[in-house]
């Protein structure tokens, strides 16, 4: 058996044979020829399932259940039910039931799958007081938490009751997710405390796995950020199934759009990248109104701007800008309103671009970031190129530039140079752009980017120093380096390829 529960196809799990001699009775077929004829399989090889000698694959297992009638996403419980059982019953053979007849036996097994898909009418949490006051007690304890160091938290949550609340691990699972731009360890610390919430979260079993799979997909998450891919899969198949195994017992009190939207990351981190966009159809969908939404539409955006297309990621980020208070989420709204700029720019819809720059420029004030300040004028730059302003925008980018030089941020200080020289070259003026391109050659000598965007950088350095370099080629320079700054696989393809 595998971590998750779930059946290693290599190992002969006397469980799978009970769940099998279950599925039988409940089917109404009783005989291994009814019930290889109802799921298409041979007798011969149902009879080796019975018999144990060989092991029964999880997809065979899963037909028949659906077959029998019984629910599939309660097919790890039941198998953890009768692993159990066979070990009180001191059981060395689980076919001995079938062969025997002990209807005995094989009704008590009939009254466990019962109880099992009964369970959910009963298992929804007792709430001892309003949703609302739950979520008020959490944040207060939040804040005690918050103040502790990692051990300590887990040892507060392991000794006292009243850290083990549903709604505390909702809380402490939000937060990991605000933690995982900029602190992804502490992000994975965070959300594998939600997840011991979870797991010592009184109340009945199936909402106990309705919380662990909320938790389990923040874990996922969490591993995500900190680059452990594999362990994001992993905790999330397993987040899944506690997720799905445990739907009836919540009353509404967890988001159901949480779990697409973290699978969407992690399917974009592996560039899975149609998937991730059909999680974030299906957490749209879960989130007509709520309070994720906007927050979705800026992860489609980001597919989107990975794909290379401008249009749709304009279209999902004009979607979201009602949706992002600027009074409240001033930092969300000036990266939202910052990237819609620079996608209508990329759209050649400079006018349009122009007309919602002072608002970018006002939420960057706001924020008196000198980074933020710096990349208003690098896309004002943009937007005056694009309208014909050619010396404002050269103004701008040299502005942007040197604080991206000063900050020693390389990729934003090759794109904005890349930029300028395009400005240079339409006007010809080819030496510029020659002691211009020499001026990028610290980013070659530190090694500070991709090696795919230095290769495209070489290739405008390489023209540039013959003074041959295009404003074709410069612009397919930029066009893949705004590309690549969001997909670091993204290869560069030499002119005429």
């Amino acid at each position: 058996m595998g971590e998750d529960g779930k059946i290693d196809p290599k190992a002969n799990d006397p469980a799978a044979r009970l769940a099998l001699v279950l599925f039988n009775e409940l089917g109404g077929w009783r005989s291994h020829t009814r019930l290889a004829k109802a799921v298409g399989l041979s007798r011969s090889q149902l009879s080796e399932y019975f018999e144990g000698k060989r092991a029964i694959p999880r997809e065979i297992l899963e037909k028949i259940a659906m077959a029998a009638g019984f629910p599939v996403h309660l097919l790890d419980p039941l198998l953890r039910d009768l692993r159990s059982f066979r070990a009180a019953r001191g059981w060395s053979r689980a076919g001995s039931v079938f062969a025997g007849g002990n209807a005995a036996e094989i009704l008590v097994l009939v009254q466990m799958a019962t109880e099992l898909v009964l369970a959910p009418l009963r298992g929804a949490p007792v709430l001892a007081r309003p949703v609302s006051e739950d979520r008020a007690v959490a944040a207060e304890l939040w804040d005690r938490l918050q103040e502790c160091p990692a051990t300590e938290r887990r040892m507060l949550v392991e000794e006292l009751d009243e850290y083990r609340t549903w709604a505390l691990c909702e809380l402490v699972a939000r937060e990991s997710v605000k933690a995982a731009p900029n602190q992804p360890w502490v992000a994975l610390e965070l959300a594998e405390l939600a997840l011991l919430i979870a797991e010592l979260t009184p109340g009945e079993p199936l909402w106990s796995w309705r919380l662990q799979g909320f938790a389990g997909a923040h874990v996922s998450n969490g591993r995500r950020v900190c680059s452990d891919l594999p362990g994001a899969e992993e905790a999330f198949a397993r987040a899944k199934s506690l997720w799905e195994a445990g739907a009836a017992a919540d009353p509404g009190l967890l988001n159901p759009a949480w779990l697409p939207r973290l699978e969407a990351s992690l399917r974009r981190e592996q560039r899975r990248f149609s998937e991730a966009l059909l999680r974030i159809d299906e957490a749209l969908e879960l989130e007509a109104e709520g309070e994720l939404r906007g927050e979705i539409l800026l992860k489609r955006s980001a597919i989107f701007q990975i794909l290379g297309d401008p249009e749709r990621s304009a279209a999902a980020l004009t979607e979201a800008t009602p949706l992002i208070d600027p009074g409240r989420e001033p930092r969300n709204a000036f990266g939202l309103r910052f990237n819609l700029l620079v996608d209508l720019c990329h759209l050649d819809r400079f006018a349009e671009a122009e007309s919602r720059l002072n608002e970018v420029r006002e939420l960057a004030d706001r924020l008196g970031g000198e980074l933020d300040l710096a990349r208003v004028d690098w896309i004002a730059g943009k937007i005056n190129a694009g309208l014909g302003l050619a010396s404002e925008a050269e103004a701008a980018f040299r502005k942007a530039r040197d604080v991206f030089d000063r900050r020693e941020l390389s990729w934003d200080y090759a794109v904005v140079s890349l930029e300028l020289a395009l400005i240079l070259l339409e006007q010809g003026r080819t030496g510029e752009t020659r002691t211009l391109a020499e001026e990028l050659l610290p980013i070659f000598q530190a090694q500070k980017v991709e090696r795919e965007a230095l290769a495209a950088l070489q290739v405008f350095y390489d023209a540039a120093k013959r003074e041959t370099a295009t404003v074709e080629l410069t612009r397919r320079v930029v066009k893949f380096l705004y590309r690549a700054q969001h997909d670091p696989e993204l290869r560069f393809e030499p002119e005429g390829a």
